[in-house]
């Protein structure tokens, strides 16, 4: 092999590893479900890609899957329940926001009801879809925006379930 075939494929090694670098810096990386608090849309185990440009160009959204950090720096995965400065209660299994109830498609009989809390601006109120079992913002409290690591984009392992 001659030293100009080598020095282009090293050249090619090299951007390729710098653009997989900058993508998974920025833009997406890899996160693990640790535990059932969001069985049964996720399962432990799962990995989801998260997409970390969505909550830099935009705000969350109701019912998103986010994963965050807690202030012991440990990592968690959840669903958006409420949103900066409203008033959230779930109250006889029902969301109620602002006082208006919200149909909450991910919502199973059981330990839903807690009383009414008020969200305060740049924070959001999380909770598992295993509700029974799920550590989630009615224990931490709510969790401050600049805590997102990402949305969850796709469960990419395992492909089937």
């Amino acid at each position: 092999m001659n030293k100009k075939y080598i020095r282009n494929k090293l050249l090619v090694f090299i951007v390729a590893c710098i653009c997989l670098f900058v993508i998974r810096s920025y833009f997406f990386s890899l996160g693990k479900v640790d535990g059932e608090s969001m069985y049964p849309t996720l399962n432990d185990h799962d990995y989801v890609l998260l997409n970390k440009v969505s909550y830099k160009i935009g705000e969350p959204k109701r019912f998103d899957i986010i994963m965050f950090t807690l202030p012991d720096n440990s990592v968690l995965i959840k669903r958006v329940i409420g949103l900066p400065g409203e008033e959230l209660e779930y109250k006889n299994n029902h969301l109620n926001v602002n006082g208006s109830v919200i149909k909450d498609p991910f919502l199973k009989e059981g330990a839903n009801d807690f009383e009414p809390t008020n969200i305060p601006e740049g924070e959001i109120f999380v909770m598992g879809d295993n509700r029974d079992h799920s550590t989630d913002s009615r224990v931490f409290g709510t969790v401050p925006v600049t805590r997102i690591l990402g949305e969850s984009a796709i469960k990419i392992w395992p492909l089937i379930d």
